[in-house]
C-alpha cells in the first residue's frame, strides 16, 4: 500500500460545550478551562452539583467541601459559561465545527465549538413495589433516608431501621456504598439500631469491605437470605418475616422504618442526546458501547466524549476521573486550534456521486455532512479511515488514502496468482488492528501456516469489497478468507458487520455459479490470538486439499 504523505491543516473552534451540571459536569468544565478553552456548561436544572442518585451520605464532610469547592472554582472561572434551565435542542456538524442550538426560557442560542462532552448523571428508582410496598412515613427510599439524615439525623433516635437490598436487584457496588454510609449514618444516632436484609453483598470497590466491617463493629446485623421475605405494611405496623439460615426457622422483625433499594440508571435524556449527536447507545441506556477501543471516555464520534453516569454506574472517583481523561483527549484534538490530518484520507469524486446518501447512512463515525451546495464532504478530522463508505458505494465514488481500489485490485492479482507449488492459495483480507496482528504473531511463534497462505491488509474487515473476494478467485485463488474484529470489537464499530454480510453475499454467488461456499470464509479474531489464527488458516487449507 502506498503510504498517506499529503497532509493538511486544518483550522478548529475550541470552545467546548459540556451537558449536565452534576459533580462529573462540573469537574469536566474546570479540568478543560484549566486547558485554555471556554467552556459553555448547561443543564435543565436550576443548580450546579450532585443530582440524587449521587448523593452518598457525607460521613466526614469531604464530599460536601469538595463539591462546594468545584461549583466556587466554576462561579469564579471567567473561561465558563453556566447556562442553567437550559437544554440541547439540536446539533451538526464535525469535530472542531460542531454547531449546537441551546434553548432556555427565553429563547434559542447557537454556539459554534470544538468538542462536546455530555455528563448526565445517573438516576434512582425506588424498588418498593417488588417488596409490594408502598411509600409513606415509615417506608422510604434510600433516597428520601439521605436526605432525612442531612437535614435532622436526631430525627431517628432510638428508632428500629431494616435496609431491604440486592433482593430485588442483583447487587451492585454503588448501591451497596450508598446503604453502608447510610447504615454507618444510622449506627451513629444514640439508641438506633440497623438490620441489612440483603442478597449478595458485592463489595468488589475500594473500602467496602472496610465499610462493612465498621457497620458490622457499630452492632449491624446482617441477615443473608436467598429469597424475598414476606414484608407485611399494614395500619402503621411493619413486619419482616424470613427463614433464619443459621436457626433454622422463621423469625419475625418489628421495625421502626423499612428503607428499600433503589436501582441505579441511566439518565432518560440520554436517549435523546443520543439521537441529536448520533453516538451509539450501550447497555441499559449508556452512552458508549462495551467496545474496548470506546475506553474510558470515546464515544463512536470523534470530538463527543461521555463521562460519570452517562456512560457507566460509578463511584465518584471513578466519575471524576472521567471528566480528567476527557479534558486530556480535548487538549490532544484540538490543541492549539488547527489540526494536520492527511487529505486523502477518504476521497469523494463528486462527478461519479449520484447522491444516494449510502455513504451518510453507513458511515459510523458520523464524518459525512453536506455542504451548501448540497454535495457531500467527507471530514477528514472525523473520518476514521475505516472503508466502510467506500465498499458499500454503489458508484465506487470514495476512496481510501492508501487503500485505493486500483492498489487493492493490484495486490489482490499478484497474491491470487503467487503459486506454492500443490499448495492451495488462500487470499485473506486481514483488518490491520486484529487479523494481521494475529497472523503476525502466529508467523514469529513459528506457528504451523498453510504455505500458499498471502495475507492482505485492510483498515478494517469494513473495507473488504466483494469485488476484492470474486477477483481473488477468478485471479486463480483456491480459497479466501476474511479476517475481521470480533463483534463488539471492532474500531469502526460496525466494520465486523458489512464483513460478514459480504462474505455471505459471495458465498451466495459461487454458489449459484456450481462453485462450493466453503471456498469463502469469515472468522473473527483478535490481536493475540495468533494460535486462533493459525488454526483457522490450517483448517482452511485441510478444506482446500479435500477437494
Amino acid at each position: 500500500m502506498t503510504q498517506q504523505t499529503r497532509m493538511e491543516t486544518i483550522n478548529l473552534a475550541t470552545d467546548v460545550l459540556v451537558v449536565g451540571a452534576g459533580m462529573t459536569g462540573v469537574k469536566a468544565a474546570t479540568e478543560i478551562a484549566a486547558s485554555g478553552y471556554k467552556v459553555v456548561l448547561i443543564d435543565e436544572g436550576s443548580g450546579l452539583g450532585m443530582a440524587p442518585a449521587d448523593t452518598v451520605v457525607d460521613l466526614d464532610g469531604e464530599e460536601q467541601a469538595a463539591q462546594e469547592a468545584l461549583v466556587a472554582s466554576v462561579n469564579d472561572s471567567e473561561m465558563i459559561e453556566v447556562m442553567t434551565g437550559t437544554r440541547m435542542d439540536g446539533a451538526a456538524g464535525v469535530p472542531g465545527d460542531f454547531r449546537v442550538w441551546l434553548s432556555g426560557s427565553d429563547d434559542i442560542v447557537e454556539k459554534s465549538v470544538g468538542a462536546i462532552v455530555v455528563a448526565s448523571e445517573l438516576v434512582a428508582c425506588p424498588l418498593n413495589e417488588a417488596y409490594g410496598l408502598n411509600l409513606s412515613d415509615t417506608v422510604v427510599t434510600q433516597s428520601q433516608l439521605e436526605a432525612a439524615l442531612r437535614a435532622n439525623p436526631s430525627a431517628l433516635a432510638g428508632k428500629s431501621v431494616a435496609f431491604m437490598m440486592g433482593l430485588a436487584q442483583d447487587g451492585n457496588p454503588l448501591v451497596l456504598e450508598r446503604v453502608l454510609k447510610s447504615v454507618l449514618a444510622v449506627e451513629n444516632i444514640e439508641d438506633t439500631s440497623a438490620y441489612v436484609f440483603a442478597g449478595d453483598l458485592k463489595v468488589a470497590e475500594d473500602g467496602l469491605e472496610r465499610l462493612y466491617l465498621e457497620c458490622r463493629d457499630k452492632g449491624t446485623m446482617y441477615v443473608k437470605l436467598n429469597e424475598m421475605p414476606a414484608v407485611t405494611q399494614a395500619e402503621g405496623t411493619l413486619s419482616i418475616t424470613y427463614d433464619d439460615p443459621v436457626l433454622q426457622r422463621k423469625v419475625q422483625l418489628t421495625p421502626d422504618m423499612i428503607v428499600v433499594e433503589e436501582a441505579i440508571g441511566a439518565n432518560e435524556v440520554n436517549t435523546a442526546l443520543a439521537e441529536m449527536l448520533k453516538i451509539n447507545v450501550g447497555s441499559m441506556g449508556f452512552l458508549q458501547t462495551d467496545n474496548v477501543h470506546r475506553y474510558p471516555v470515546s464515544t463512536n464520534r470523534e470530538g463527543i466524549f461521555v463521562v460519570g453516569g452517562s456512560r457507566r454506574a460509578k463511584k465518584r472517583y471513578g466519575a471524576l476521573m472521567d471528566a480528567e481523561n476527557a479534558a486530556i483527549r480535548i487538549r490532544s484534538l484540538l490543541g492549539d486550534g488547527t489540526i494536520t490530518v492527511p487529505a486523502d484520507k477518504a476521497v469523494l469524486d463528486t462527478g461519479k456521486c449520484t447522491f444516494c446518501l449510502t455513504c451518510y447512512r453507513c458511515c459510523p463515525h458520523g464524518a459525512i455532512f453536506w455542504s451548501a451546495d448540497n454535495k457531500p464532504v467527507i471530514s477528514p478530522v472525523a473520518c476514521q479511515g475505516c472503508g466502510i463508505c467506500a465498499s458499500e458505494c454503489p458508484m465506487d465514488a470514495i476512496q481510501i488514502g492508501g487503500f485505493n481500489d486500483a492498489e487493492m485490485i493490484d495486490q489482490v492479482t499478484r497474491s491470487a496468482t503467487a503459486k506454492d507449488g500443490d499448495h492451495p492459495t488462500i487470499v485473506a483480507f486481514c483488518c490491520q488492528n486484529s487479523g494481521l496482528e494475529a497472523a503476525r504473531m502466529a508467523e514469529s511463534f513459528g506457528m504451523p501456516l498453510p504455505k500458499g497462505l498471502k495475507t492482505v491488509a485492510v483498515p478494517c474487515a469494513g473495507k473488504v469489497d466483494i469485488d476484492y473476494v470474486m477477483h481473488a478467485l477468478a485471479e486463480g485463488a483456491d480459497g479466501v478468507v476474511v479476517m475481521a474484529c470480533h463483534n463488539g470489537n471492532c474500531k469502526s464499530e460496525n466494520g465486523s458487520l458489512y464483513a460478514n454480510w459480504r462474505t455471505a453475499n459471495a458465498q451466495d454467488m459461487i454458489e449459484a455459479i456450481g462453485l462450493e461456499k466453503d471456498r469463502i470464509c469469515f472468522a473473527t479474531t483478535a490481536s493475540n490470538m495468533g494460535a486462533d489464527f493459525s488454526k483457522i488458516l490450517m483448517d482452511m487449507e485441510a478444506t482446500l486439499t479435500s477437494k
